[in-house]
């Protein structure tokens, strides 16, 4: 009954977003995306996510958000950053490749330690492993159905991402909340560890941290110094606000949408609705970070 509710509320007002969304979107702002696993099951819906967003949005990508941040004057068409959490294999095979094809370069965020772990000899195990050890969800029918080995990203699917010009960035390195629990050594580990890893790995400094988990126990004060004492350009939350000149580069809040999503339900998203939804959220948020 509860979801038979949720869909007619997108379906009635994503509608009647969606006739208004060109009055709606505010035109000199970012919004900011992101995904988390990405199954073939969806892929028909996600190329017509991505034909939504061509239309509506100028798809920029991480390098323009830094470079243009300041001078963000109203344009014919808002602009918007597509962005992936969790390494899952699923955005590797298949959103990449969709990506790809309409010439859109996204940022994916990684768990150094989950994509530096051994394959499972099962994809129960691997589903195991992911969920009590990282806290990243897998849907298990869809994996077997797909007949996945591996559930994460390899090192050498993040090569290739990067070296097909998308952006890699971290994700931690054990995909916790940088919680008050977690003490300087284990903030130092999750936040500076990942990004010399990292950048280890593709050979190249990277700009960009994605915080974990996103509930008010996952921000503190003190992960936000560490983040900005490792020189990170960008800090990605998840607190739906579009980006806008006067904000801090740190202080960027995203819009959760996933594969499955109608449009109707992402017009609602975009409509203003969910900043007044955030908005306690956000305040708290932003006084830590900033």
């Amino acid at each position: 009954m509860k979801k038979i509710f949720k869909d007619l509320v997108f379906l009635i007002f994503g509608n009647l977003s969606f006739l208004f969304l060109n009055l709606l979107l505010k035109k000199d702002s970012i919004y900011v995306i992101n995904y988390h696993a990405t199954y073939p099951k969806y892929e028909k819906n996600f190329i017509n996510q991505i034909k939504f967003y061509k239309k509506y949005f100028e798809i920029i990508d991480e390098k323009t958000l830094i470079d243009e941040h300041q001078s963000l004057k109203t344009n014919l068409k808002p602009r918007i950053l597509i962005t992936f959490d969790d390494g899952h294999i699923t955005n590797f095979n298949l959103a990449s490749k969709i990506l790809d094809t309409f010439n859109i370069k996204a940022s994916f965020f990684i768990p150094v330690n989950v994509i530096c772990r051994k394959t499972e000899k099962t994809i129960p195990e691997e589903n195991k492993v992911l969920l009590d050890k990282y806290n990243i969800l897998s849907d298990v029918s869809e994996d077997n159905k797909n007949l996945f080995s591996r559930l994460t990203m390899t090192w050498e699917n993040i090569i290739d991402l990067n070296n097909r010009g998308h952006f890699i960035g971290s994700h931690g390195s054990n995909h916790v909340r940088l919680s008050k629990e977690l003490n300087d050594d284990q903030l130092d580990y999750e936040i500076s560890k990942s990004k010399e890893i990292i950048e280890e790995k593709l050979k190249k400094k990277i700009n960009s941290f994605c915080w974990i988990v996103g509930d008010k126990k996952s921000y503190t004060k003190k992960a936000s110094e560490v983040i900005k004492k490792n020189s990170y350009k960008l800090s990605f939350t998840t607190c739906g606000k579009p980006f806008d000149k006067n904000q801090n580069l740190l202080q960027i809040h995203r819009f959760n949408v996933e594969d499955y999503f109608s449009i109707s339900r992402i017009s609602f998203i975009f409509s203003g609705i969910y900043e007044l939804l955030y908005l306690k959220k956000r305040k708290f948020v932003n006084n830590i970070t900033k």
